[in-house]
């Protein structure tokens, strides 16, 4: 039978042990690594339609763009505290929130232009123009200070003839302009996040009628509190929210509908960014200058099961991840890293390629079965990290062993728990052998299972 022999990619490279993090591998250093023309930094953004990264520069008031090499394609002057990013559903428009104009801006992704500028209201400047954006109920979202000790929420609605602000929401909850988090999957959902650096306050708000209502809300979460919170991120089925707090050894996982403890990632001192993949896969990242600087968890597990670490440019020098530093492309095949270097005010674009992780196929069906009657394989993939929709495995049917070639008979879609099944009516009796090819992708391994039946009489 034909069989695609595809080789495993080759273990990674060793760069720092992991003993120390219970992980029984070694930690990878970045595939490529750019030089940035910045100096500070605030969010990222990732636009797969056209491979491109935005960075924002809010004290140079810019936003730069790169490759998915890492690579400079260029700098967009003129985004006054360019501060957090929304790629709108298309990727043709990036909203930049611009805290020192108290404003939106839009930017055209192909022509990278600025073409529309939203007045927020707010203010302008640091207790008062807005920081983190998030696209939820069909608004754009923003979080804002209202002065030195309080934060709030507002959206920004472009549906109408005439954009429309609405502000003051989600008040009484935050000492300081919050960070947001949504997902498309959950279109509905926002969270909203802010630290002072002593606890943190988490909420999770119903945005469908235009309002910020409140569905939970919990101050200084996970088991051990939650003091400076760094970054936070929302699941892609919006059932889990993810916090980075530097004061914790490890990422802390809550449940969004009540915010009540729902599992720990384990990774090290000072956590600083996360970022998830639309599978579900959790990059955690931390400040490592001795240790693994980002970890990946498949969802639902509290062990990574690959790391990279950012070496050192000199015994001198540590080069470490910035706050809220990580972001994945959409097709999960790789994350971005902002990283600075100690005693430099430069900073650098790691591009980290994700490695396939090894994939298995089993495969089930009864030991002998009539000839001409239905019979039924079942089976399951199983790997690290899940399986995205659409996901289908090959089923070749081999009746006469002589032949030495099998005959493709069909495919099964793959559950999101990896389980498949198929219906066959073999009509040749004698012993039969069905094998079932999995190919791969930029996440998995090429995988394949046999098992062999016997074909009885009528």
């Amino acid at each position: 039978m034909r069989i695609r022999q595809f080789a495993e990619r080759a273990a990674l490279s060793a760069a720092l042990s992991l003993s120390l993090l219970g992980l029984g591998t070694t930690a990878a250093a970045a595939d490529t690594s750019s030089p940035l023309p910045i100096s500070s930094y605030r969010d990222i953004a990732v636009d797969a339609a056209h491979q491109q990264v935005f960075l924002s520069d809010p004290f140079g008031d810019s936003v730069l763009v790169a490759d998915y090499t890492g690579q400079v394609v260029k700098q967009i002057s003129g985004a006054d505290g360019a501060w957090g990013f929304a790629l709108s559903s298309d990727s043709r428009t990036l909203y930049v929130a611009l805290r020192d104009a108290g404003a939106i801006a839009a930017i055209d992704t192909v022509t990278l232009q600025e073409t529309a500028r939203y007045d927020t209201g707010t203010g302008a400047g640091a207790y008062a123009g807005p920081t983190s954006l998030a696209l939820a109920g069909g608004r754009i979202w923003f979080g804002y200070s209202l002065d030195t000790w309080r934060g709030a929420l507002g959206s920004l609605d472009l549906s109408g003839a005439q954009p429309v602000v609405t502000r003051d929401q989600g008040l009484d909850t935050f000492r300081g302009s919050p960070r947001l988090a949504a997902t498309p999957q959950d279109p509905n959902t926002l969270v909203a996040a802010e630290s002072d650096g002593n606890a943190a306050a988490v909420a999770v708000y119903d945005v469908s009628t235009g309002q910020a209502d409140t569905q939970a809300q919990r101050v200084d979460p996970g088991p051990d509190g939650c003091q400076s919170l760094q970054d936070v991120a929302l699941t892609p089925d919006g059932r889990q929210v993810v916090l980075a707090c530097a004061a914790a050894h490890y990422h802390q996982v809550l449940r969004t509908a009540d915010l009540a403890d729902d599992g720990i990632q384990t990774t090290s001192w000072s956590p600083t960014a996360v970022a998830i993949a639309p599978d579900g896969t959790t990059a955690a990242g931390v400040y490592g200058p001795s240790w693994a600087d980002v970890q990946l968890f498949a969802q639902g597990d509290s062990t990574a099961y690959t790391a990279w670490d950012f070496p050192a440019p000199s015994e001198y020098a540590d080069t470490t991840l910035v706050p809220g530093g990580l972001a994945w492309a959409p097709d999960g095949s790789r994350i971005f890293a902002v990283t600075e270097t100690s005693g430099s005010s430069s900073l650098t674009l790691q591009v980290l390629n994700h490695p396939q992780v090894a994939t298995t196929v089993t495969v089930q069906a009864p030991a002998s079965s009539p000839r001409n009657q239905k019979l039924t394989l079942t089976g399951k993939l199983v790997a690290p990290v899940g399986f995205g929709a659409g996901t289908t495995v090959d089923i070749w049917r081999l009746d006469d062993p002589m032949a030495g070639e099998g005959t493709l008979i069909g495919s099964a879609t793959v559950a999101a728990d990896g389980t498949f099944h198929y219906t066959d009516q073999p009509k040749a009796k004698g012993s039969v052998q069905y094998t079932v090819q999995y190919y791969g992708d930029a996440r998995h391994g090429y995988a394949y299972g046999s098992v062999t039946v016997d074909i009885t009489s009528d």
